[in-house]
């Protein structure tokens, strides 16, 4: 098998958002962060996917989402009340699990896009 990988003609647009919880807390944050985030950004009508990772590293858990949008503007479906797409919008429980809170995402350019995708 192999992926069907080439340039996109027009990047996407990859919203970046970082944050660690202490170690014994991860399972917890994991359940509650996608029930009341992963899955109401991935119903976001402009999102064109959403990925979520998590990496142990010590006594620490880090989790990282990427969602995926057409455009900066296509964005602003994050934040239909809150404004600006490059703030964070913490979760109602954030402050109890992270040891940071993020104030910003990070944006970047998506080139290619072949996850999921395989060629003949």
């Amino acid at each position: 098998m192999s992926v069907d990988c080439k340039l996109l003609a027009t990047p996407l647009i990859g919203r970046v958002w970082q944050g660690r919880t202490p170690i014994a807390r991860a399972d917890e944050y994991l359940r509650y962060s996608f029930e009341h985030g992963i899955q109401e950004i991935a119903k976001k009508p402009e999102c064109m996917g959403v990925q979520y990772f998590r990496k142990l590293n010590g006594d620490t858990a880090q989790f990282r989402t990427v969602s995926y949008w057409q455009s900066i503007e296509h964005m602003h479906a994050m934040h239909a009340q809150r404004g600006d797409p490059l703030r964070v919008a913490p979760l109602a429980r954030d402050a109890e699990f992270l040891l940071e809170l993020p104030e910003f995402v990070d944006i970047v350019e998506v080139h290619v896009n072949s996850f999921g995708t395989t060629g003949k």
